[in-house]
């Protein structure tokens, strides 16, 4: 929002695959036109440059890891996307940025960043290791996929089970891509497809394999996004590692098997298996599984994959990083006079239920009265230390009541979400209730966005104030 400097901290070679790239380059185009994007790698194949200056980013290689404190100040944000970033390394960063984002997917040693992403993690957040002023975002709806992938809405049925797609990896170190095709090409009669990339330390005998089985399997690498989107949607049945690749599979539509080849791959293994929208398969039986999938099996599958994703991550996550700039706190006397010229805004009097002009002696006697008011919980949330709007409660007999409204300079910069999140999170910390209640007028839109994507259910639509409005509730 405020063109910040934001460093994207990522590795990828051979050894290590190139799944952090991608995901960072995903969660990069949620935010490129907020924030300016600098990728940093050390010890990177090419491939990497490649794949980051494509996509319209800056890239600047290290050669040792402290080269990258030179990079960063007390303007950057930055991003760690890898295994190596543990708890002393995020000690250092912290104390030479901004603010810093994590995106975890082992949950080993405690994390000390400002924010946590873990899009596969669905157990309780109490089991993650943080400090405690680290937010943690987990689960699906913070799921960090390329938008393309999102944007896909097809999931059509299947009408058969010839086409095998395998992808273990652009790399697998430990070549379980051969081991698979193999067994596909003496035990079935299946057509195979195998995605992997040149990087990948087995890469030539793949491509012997292929050579010598050019009817049945068809080798694919360093793929582009559309053509990865209709690669996956042209086959019927896919064996993936639980990695992004399994959750971009899942958001198109196809029976997806899964082979965890490595630890940090627990937590989407988990979920898929959790939502029925993959399902496990073994090596040493991986041919008879196969051969007894039916369609009904597989269309079964793909019915459940049509609701795992809302398509919402990109403004969710968007959201995440305005909120590491905001800030809570109550209204005071002080405030009359910001309160009384964003009262009086033109849009706010069209929003509002009255939708007269305030005259400023009237407002002040009101304000004052809901300053000392014990059922009224008046808030200010500021944006680098300027007012962005007000959030305020009122504590009813059978409800509480929320109402938001944005600053005039502040709106359309995604950033009520990250208001009405805070300010909630302050309300229920200092009050005994468990629930909030809002109302949007059906015309409202734009508001009724906001709260569903803050966590608010839509509970029916009724007349309010004498305007057809909807009533929701965000329980504690």
């Amino acid at each position: 929002m405020l063109n910040y400097d934001l460093a994207i901290r990522a590795d990828g070679n051979s050894s290590i695959g190139i799944g952090h790239i991608h995901r960072t380059l995903a969660l990069a185009s949620y935010l490129k036109c907020h924030f300016n994007i600098t990728f940093y790698a050390c010890n990177s194949d090419t491939l990497v440059e490649e794949l980051i200056t494509k996509n319209g980013f800056s890239f600047i290689k290290l050669n040792a890891e402290n080269e990258f404190l030179k990079h960063i100040n007390k303007t950057t944000i930055v991003v760690l996307d890898g295994y190596d970033f543990n708890t002393s390394y995020q000690q250092v960063i912290k104390y030479n940025t901004n603010k810093l984002v994590v995106i975890d997917d082992l949950n080993q040693g405690v994390q000390i960043a400002d924010v946590v992403l873990n899009h596969g993690y669905t157990t309780s957040p109490n089991h993650f290791k943080l400090s405690k002023n680290t937010a943690l975002y987990s689960g699906l709806p913070y799921v960090i996929l390329k938008q393309e992938f999102l944007n896909q809405s097809s999931h059509s049925p299947k009408n058969n089970s010839k086409k095998v797609l395998v992808c273990i990896g652009g790399t697998d170190p430990n070549n379980y891509s051969e081991k698979i095709i193999s067994e596909l090409l003496d035990k079935t009669t299946k057509d195979i497809s195998l995605i992997t990339y040149p990087i990948n330390p087995n890469f030539e005998k793949l491509k012997q394999i292929a050579d010598k089985n050019k009817k049945r399997l068809h080798l694919h690498f360093s793929l582009s996004t559309v053509e990865m989107i209709k690669l996956i949607s042209e086959n019927d049945i896919a064996i993936l590692q639980p990695s992004n690749i399994a959750l971009e599979a899942a958001s198109l539509g196809i029976y997806i098997n899964l082979i965890q080849t490595a630890d940090n791959q627990k937590y989407i293994h988990g979920t898929l298996l959790k939502t029925k929208c993959a399902a496990d398969i073994n090596l040493e039986t991986l041919a008879y599984c196969i051969n007894s999938i039916s369609i009904d099996q597989i269309n079964s599958q793909i019915d459940k994959q049509k609701n795992i994703f809302d398509k919402k991550s990109p403004e969710r996550i968007l959201s995440i990083f305005n909120s590491l700039f905001l800030k809570v706190r109550r209204a005071s006397e002080n405030d009359a006079d910001l309160i009384f010229k964003l009262s009086n805004d033109k849009l706010t009097r069209e929003n509002s239920y009255s939708q007269s002009e305030i005259d400023h002696a009237s407002h002040v006697n009101w304000f004052h009265q809901k300053l000392n008011d014990n059922t009224c919980c008046f808030l200010i949330i500021e944006f680098e230390g300027v007012p962005a709007g007000t959030v305020r409660f009122d504590i009813k007999e059978d409800e509480t009541v929320v109402g938001i409204n944005v600053s005039p300079a502040f709106r359309g910069k995604k950033i009520s979400v990250p208001m009405l999140q805070l300010a909630c999170g302050y309300f229920f910390n200092h009050f005994k209730e468990t629930s909030i209640s809002a109302y949007i007028k059906k015309s409202n839109s734009a508001s009724l966005k906001s709260f569903a994507n803050s966590g608010f259910e839509i509970i029916d639509l009724k007349i309010y104030f004498g305007a057809e409005s909807y009533r929701l509730i965000k329980k504690k």
